[in-house]
């Protein structure tokens, strides 16, 4: 998505859930430097299909007196509603980390 300053600076493409998000994330204006308000450039914008899973290690593969892990993943186009919840699936792709600063600032240390 792509969010504008009052003042007309565009920013973006960001890639997030929520518009609100997306503010939060924004940061100081470059050309008016303040902290917005920024609003949906609806034009610049690129809708798409997308969801979100959880994806967690099957409870038969951990060792006792564990927690199995999850990690959450982003499907995009045809592969949204291919799975259900309690589905075995294997998954090939890209793997990112997305710094979170809302939870580094109120941790007070980086999350990831």
């Amino acid at each position: 998505m792509f969010i504008r300053c009052v003042c007309g600076d565009l920013k973006g493409p960001t890639y997030h859930a929520s518009l609100a998000e997306a503010k939060n994330f924004a940061g100081i204006c470059i050309r008016c430097q303040r902290y917005g308000p920024y609003q949906l450039d609806e034009l610049e914008t690129v809708y798409r299909n997308h969801q979100k899973l959880t994806v967690q290690e099957t409870p038969g593969t951990v060792p006792p007196g564990r927690v199995p892990r999850q990690k959450e993943c982003l499907v995009l186009h045809d592969l949204v509603d291919a799975a259900r919840p309690g589905d075995e699936v294997e998954i090939t792709g890209i793997y990112l980390n997305r710094y979170d600063q809302i939870a580094n600032a109120k941790h007070g240390f980086p999350v990831f």
